[in-house]
């Protein structure tokens, strides 16, 4: 299975320089959908890797693609960092799928 990378330019190139085929940089969010569910009807796509600031554009969409057993959507953080979240997308899909929730202990200190 391949990995697929849907970002910004600065994040797309250092992707590419990594080595991974597959990396499409985007300039707007429609472009970016459209993109998206072309990746998700491919067979040979495995996961996808999206940056934060595309996925939080395209919440309805990544939500759906959650739901695909065969495909893993990663969102990371791009050239500007990590978003400041209220609730962790990744938290909150283990909540939803598993109906489990997570707590992290930092020290003594719970997250």
């Amino acid at each position: 299975m391949k990995i697929a990378v849907v970002a910004d330019q600065d994040t797309a190139i250092g992707f590419k320089l990594a080595g991974v085929g597959l990396v499409y940089p985007v300039k707007s969010v429609e472009d970016a959908r459209e993109l998206l569910e072309r990746l998700s009807k491919r067979d040979d796509v495995g996961t996808i890797i999206i940056t934060e600031r595309i996925a939080d554009n395209l919440r309805d969409v990544i939500k759906e693609l959650y739901k695909k057993p065969s495909l893993i959507v990663v969102e990371i953080p791009d050239k500007h960092g990590p978003i400041e979240r209220e609730v962790d997308p990744i938290r909150e899909l283990i909540r939803t799928t598993l109906g489990v929730e997570l707590k992290l202990k930092k020290g003594e200190e719970e997250i």
